[in-house]
C-alpha cells in the first residue's frame, strides 16, 4: 500500500542520513568537497603577497597544487548516488533490496502516470483520449477584405500548428494572416504549456502566454476568463478580437477561404488546397490520417498501459504500410498535385524518425525505411516556403526537453541535425516558377469556396 511505501521510504531516508557522514570520510561526497577546498586554498595562496623567492612560499604553492590534483582525481570517481543497493540486502538490514526496488518503482510509476494523465487525458484502457476542440467556424467574416488581418498563434514544435503554417506559405497569404510565435514552457505558462516566445509580441492583447489570449478572445459574456484547455493553433480575427477557430483542419479551411476570397477580389487565380472535385477524398483521407497516423503517434507515446500502446502501434504501422503502397502511383496523396491531405500528413512524418520513433516508442520502422513515403517527404519540403515553416532542430529539442513525463532527464539524443535524422536535404527546392505545376489553382470566376468544417 501507499502507507507501507511511505514508511519504507522514511526508513531508507533515516538510514541514508545516518550513514552519509561515514561514507563522506572516503566516498564520493567528500571528494567533491575536496575539489572545492583545494580550489579555495589555491585562490587564497595566490592572493597572499608572499615573496616567491622564499622556501615557505614555494612549499605552500606546491602543497596547494597537490591538494587540487588530489581533489580532481577524487572527482573522477563514478557517483553511486546514496549507495542504497549496497547498504540494503544484508542479513541485518532494516529494509530488503527487493523492497527498495519495488518502492522506488511504485513511487516513480505513480508520479509518471499522474503527470502523463495531466498532460494527456486517458480513457479507461490507458489510451490517450484527445479532447475535442471547442471552437470551429463555417466561414470567415471579412475574408475578401484586403484590409482585414487575422492572427495565428502557433508553436514550432506542434504538428497541428505546422500544418497551418504550411497552408499560409503555400496559399501565399502572409499579408492577411500574421503569425504570433509561441514557445512551449510549462514552467512559465499560467495554464497549459504555451507562452509568447521571447522577443515576440502579442499584438492583440499584450499577453504573456496563450491563456491570456484565450481570456481575451474567448471570454464568457459575463467577463469571466476562459475555462478549458488553452491549445494551439489558435486563429483570431484582428478586427473583432474574437476566436475564429482552434481546430487545425478547420483553420486550414478558413485560410483557404481567405486565399480564394483574396483572388476573387483581385481578379486573380489562387492556390486551392480543398478543390471541390476532390472534397470527398480529402474528407476521407483527413479522417483516416487523424485516427491512424496523426493521433496514433500520440497514443503510442502517452499510453499508460502496454495493451493501449500495442493497439496504437499496430494501427499506426498498418496505416504507414498502406500509405507506402498508395504513393507508388502518384506524386502526392491524391494525385499529382498537393491538397490539404498532404499538409495533414507531413508534420507527423517529418517528426517521426527524430522524435516519435524514440520518445513515443514508435520503433517498428523509420520513415526512411519506406522509400515512397521518404521520397514524398523530400518532395513536400521542396515546395516554396515549406522548409522555412519548420525549425527541425528546435522541434526536436522541444519534444525531448519539454515533455517531462516521457523524458525526465531532458537529454536530447545526439545527431548532427534533425534534417539528417529525417534524411532530407533542405537545399533541394522546386523553383518558384515551377511551383504551380504541383498545386491546384483556382480561377477567380470559380464558385465561392465550400463552407464545410
Amino acid at each position: 500500500s501507499l502507507g507501507t511505501v511511505q514508511r519504507q521510504l522514511a526508513a531508507m531516508v533515516t538510514i541514508v542520513k545516518a550513514r552519509a557522514p561515514a561514507r563522506g570520510r572516503g566516498g564520493g561526497r567528500s571528494c567533491s568537497l575536496g575539489v572545492a577546498e583545494a580550489a579555495r586554498r589555491g585562490r587564497a595562496s595566490t592572493a597572499q603577497p608572499s615573496p616567491s623567492s622564499t622556501p615557505h612560499a614555494s612549499s605552500s604553492s606546491s602543497s596547494s597544487s597537490r591538494g587540487a590534483r588530489r581533489g580532481l582525481a577524487c572527482s573522477a570517481k563514478p557517483s553511486k548516488g546514496f549507495g542504497m543497493l549496497e547498504w540494503f540486502g544484508g542479513g541485518g538490514s532494516v529494509v530488503s533490496q527487493g523492497n527498495v526496488v519495488k518502492s522506488a518503482k511504485f513511487v516513480y510509476n505513480q508520479l509518471w502516470r499522474a503527470m502523463t494523465q495531466e498532460l494527456a487525458p486517458q480513457d479507461s484502457t490507458g489510451s490517450y483520449a484527445r479532447p475535442k476542440d471547442p471552437f470551429v467556424s463555417d466561414s470567415v467574416e471579412g475574408a475578401g477584405d484586403p484590409a482585414r488581418v487575422f492572427y495565428l498563434y502557433t508553436g514550432n514544435a506542434c504538428p497541428w500548428c505546422h500544418r497551418c503554417l504550411l497552408a499560409i506559405a503555400l496559399l501565399g497569404i502572409e499579408d492577411r494572416v500574421k503569425v504570433v510565435e509561441l514557445a512551449d514552457d510549462a514552467e512559465k505558462a499560467s495554464r497549459g504549456g504555451w507562452i509568447i516566445r521571447e522577443g515576440a509580441r502579442d499584438p492583440l492583447f499584450g499577453a504573456r502566454d496563450l491563456r491570456q489570449v484565450y481570456d481575451g478572445a474567448a471570454a464568457a459574456p459575463g467577463g469571466e476568463g476562459f475555462r478549458g484547455r488553452c491549445t494551439a493553433p489558435l486563429l483570431v480575427d484582428g478586427a473583432t478580437k474574437r476566436v475564429v477557430s482552434n481546430n487545425s483542419t478547420n483553420i486550414m479551411r478558413r485560410l483557404n477561404d481567405i486565399a480564394i476570397a483574396n483572388g476573387n477580389a483581385a481578379g486573380a487565380a489562387a492556390v486551392d488546397l480543398f478543390p471541390a472535385d476532390l472534397a470527398p477524398e480529402i474528407e476521407a483521407a483527413g479522417a483516416k490520417l487523424y485516427t491512424s497516423v496523426n493521433n496514433a503517434v500520440y497514443q503510442c507515446g502517452f499510453s499508460t498501459s502496454q495493451s493501449a500502446h500495442d493497439e496504437a502501434a499496430r494501427k499506426l504501422f498498418q496505416a504507414l504500410d498502406d500509405l507506402e503502397a498508395e504513393l507508388a502511383g502518384g506524386r502526392y496523396l491524391l494525385g499529382d498535385r498537393v491538397t490539404a491531405a498532404d499538409l495533414m500528413l507531413l508534420p507527423t512524418l517529418c517528426r517521426f524518425d527524430a522524435c516519435y520513433a524514440v520518445l513515443f516508442k514508435c520503433a517498428c520502422r523509420r520513415i526512411r525505411d519506406y522509400p515512397n513515403l521518404h521520397q514524398w517527404m523530400q518532395r513536400m519540403f521542396a515546395l516554396p516556403g515549406s522548409v522555412e515553416a519548420f525549425d527541425a532542430d528546435g522541434c526536436k529539442r522541444s519534444y525531448f526537453q519539454q515533455l517531462f513525463p516521457l523524458n525526465p532527464s531532458g537529454i536530447v539524443p545526439y545527431s548532427p541535425s534533425a534534417w539528417q535524422d529525417m534524411g532530407i536535404d533542405p537545399a533541394n527546392r522546386i523553383p518558384q516558377n515551377q511551383a504551380s505545376e504541383h498545386l491546384h489553382i483556382r480561377n477567380p470566376s470559380a464558385a465561392t469556396p465550400t463552407s464545410a468544417n
